[in-house]
């Protein structure tokens, strides 16, 4: 790949995500992608930190003595923000660096910073060598939800719910978390030079399987949940481009979740697209050449909303009814990917699907009801 002609404006993209690749090419831009392969928990550079290994396979795709550096970094996978930080930083482009992302990667070092800010988050410990199951449920109750400090999506968090499940998934360097009750969801914020310029709700229809967007919230809710948002990126420095945060609206008010500084997977950013005509995708790569964007909406011109497909492990007998799913008021999209004799694996992060159905509708009400009736219409039947 030729990157020595000036007349080339390139954008490097950590992570593979075809929309962040079509906004670039629409942008002019060329896009250059290092992959991470961010799914797999046991990738050292997708999960490990990825400093070193980014910067290897940069200096190959964009040779360190090329007289042109790119336009700008953007993080567009899970697992990427690590190392799309030490790239930026490595040029002297715009956007966070090794610090901040290294706050929005390992969950214990941003547990850390958010209870240093005074912010309401879950009760919590980290593990160590002699951190016993009778410690945590004495300190946090049941159930004990146990997460590895690095990971995403579901993968590597046990929610346990005696004495025997903590003593089973129990190890060193955890990160032990009081269970938190209310309702869960999500906002999505787009800030420029430590203003947020854009903020989204989303309603966790069924949460790792379901969501819709824009959430309807109370007034009180939304300033709360709001506040909460701009109160957390500032304790962690998350100063411009893309965050998913998860909180926990309960009866006392908005607790902090946790928060990722990179674009949300299960397709809320074509919910985003398709709610408020706008490419989310060609906003986040503007921030990160440190453009500003033109004015984003404030208010959602429909509702949007996506529900996964998976059938659960074993090995694929029969596949019916996506046209009927597809014939539904208001679903614009049903999909799935699989064949008859198709073997499939569990389902272990809210990342993998099958499938999915899309709807858009003129309430949040029209959109859940579409989905639900459209998932229960796909039929997917599978045998040991």
């Amino acid at each position: 790949m030729n990157a020595r002609s000036p007349a080339r404006k390139k954008i490097i993209l950590v992570g593979s995500r075809k929309g962040a690749i079509a906004a670039a090419k629409r942008c002019g831009w060329e896009p250059v992608v290092i992959d991470v392969k961010a799914r797999r928990e046991q990738s050292h550079l997708a999960f490990g930190g990825g400093s070193d290994g980014a910067l290897g396979q940069m200096r190959e795709i964009y040779p360190e003595g090329d007289s042109v550096a790119p336009l700008g970094v953007a993080a567009v996978t899970t697992g990427a923000v690590m190392a799309a930080a030490a790239i930026r930083q490595h040029f002297g482009l715009p956007g966070i660096g090794p610090d901040v992302a290294l706050r929005c990667h390992d969950k214990l070092v941003m547990k850390k910073a958010i209870v240093a800010a005074g912010l309401r988050c879950a009760p919590w410990m980290e593990t160590g060598e002699r951190t016993t199951a009778s410690e945590l449920i004495d300190s946090l109750g049941l159930p004990v939800v146990l997460k590895m400090p690095i990971s995403s999506g579901g993968r590597g968090v046990w929610i346990c719910h005696d004495r025997e499940e903590v003593t089973r998934h129990l190890r060193p360097g955890l990160l032990a978390e009081g269970f938190v009750t209310g309702t869960e969801m999500s906002v999505e914020t787009f800030r420029s030079a430590g203003v947020s310029i854009f903020q989204n709700f989303t309603h966790y229809l069924r949460p790792r399987w379901a969501n819709v967007v824009p959430a309807d919230l109370a007034q009180d809710d939304a300033r709360g949940v709001s506040d909460l948002a701009e109160k957390v990126h500032q304790a962690l420095g998350i100063s411009s481009g893309i965050s998913h945060m998860e909180v926990f609206l309960g009866e006392d008010g908005p607790v902090f979740g946790e928060i990722a500084a990179r674009p949300p997977g299960g397709y809320l950013m074509d919910l985003i697209s398709r709610a408020y005509d706008f490419d989310p995708w060609e906003v986040l790569l503007r921030l990160a050449v440190g453009e500003v964007p033109q004015p984003l909406p404030e208010v959602a011109a429909r509702y949007a909303g996506v529900w996964l497909v998976h059938p659960g492990e074993g090995v694929v007998s029969a596949i019916d009814g996506l046209d009927r799913a597809r014939a539904i008021p208001h679903v614009v999209h049903a999909s799935c990917k699989l064949r008859t004799g198709d073997a499939v694996a569990d389902r272990v992060g809210s990342g993998e699907s099958k499938g999915y159905v899309l709807a858009e509708a003129p309430s949040l009400q029209a959109c859940a009801h579409a989905l639900q009736q459209a998932v229960e219409a796909i039929r997917v039947t599978c045998r040991p």
